[in-house]
């Protein structure tokens, strides 16, 4: 089966108030024990939590993240470090890009590392980022023909068919 790492703009979809309905269909699919989240995403979801000014959007999004649907607990023996193998290949991704002129988002290519160090497809809404990265297949599942300009429609385009069990699970943290 394939292990998939879930980017943060993964987390910022599904917490809409209107999530993408296609994105849910695609994670009901998928068996939990194949998704997978790196430590930074945490840690990116929390800042965004914080950075808000405190009020009613504030207080839900820190009840779904301290929560039992929220990532810590729901990806909670899923959680992927920043190791020293990943540490290597950011290296080599970032010195890449350098070389082609084409530079890196740093905390981006932290996520491509932290995936090609797992064994993981990034599942991503914005493929332009990992672009020319072979450790990462973003948005296999798009159906041909519906990419703009490199960017990934992940989030509009998954095919839809299967259970939408988690459905709610995420519709409560909007």
């Amino acid at each position: 089966m394939t292990r998939y790492l879930l980017d943060t703009n993964i987390f910022s979809n599904i917490v809409k108030p209107r999530p993408s309905e296609l994105l849910l269909a695609w994670w009901a699919e998928q068996r939990d024990e194949d998704l997978f989240v790196a430590s930074l995403t945490i840690a990116e979801i929390r800042r965004g939590i914080l950075e808000k000014p405190r009020g009613k959007k504030r207080d839900v999004l820190d009840a779904w993240f301290s929560g039992p649907e929220g990532p810590q607990e729901l990806f909670a023996n899923r959680t992927l470090p920043f190791d020293d193998k990943a540490a290597l290949i950011w290296a080599r991704l970032m010195a890449e890009g350098k070389a082609t002129g084409r530079p890196r988002s740093a905390l981006d290519m932290i996520i491509a590392a932290v995936a090609g160090a797992n064994d993981c497809v990034v599942v991503t809404d914005n493929e332009k980022d990992f672009k020319g990265l072979q450790i990462v297949n973003l948005c296999d599942l798009e159906p041909e023909g519906t990419r703009n300009d490199g960017d990934c429609a992940c989030s509009d385009s998954i095919r839809t068919h299967g259970s939408h069990r988690k459905r709610r699970r995420w519709r409560s943290a909007g």
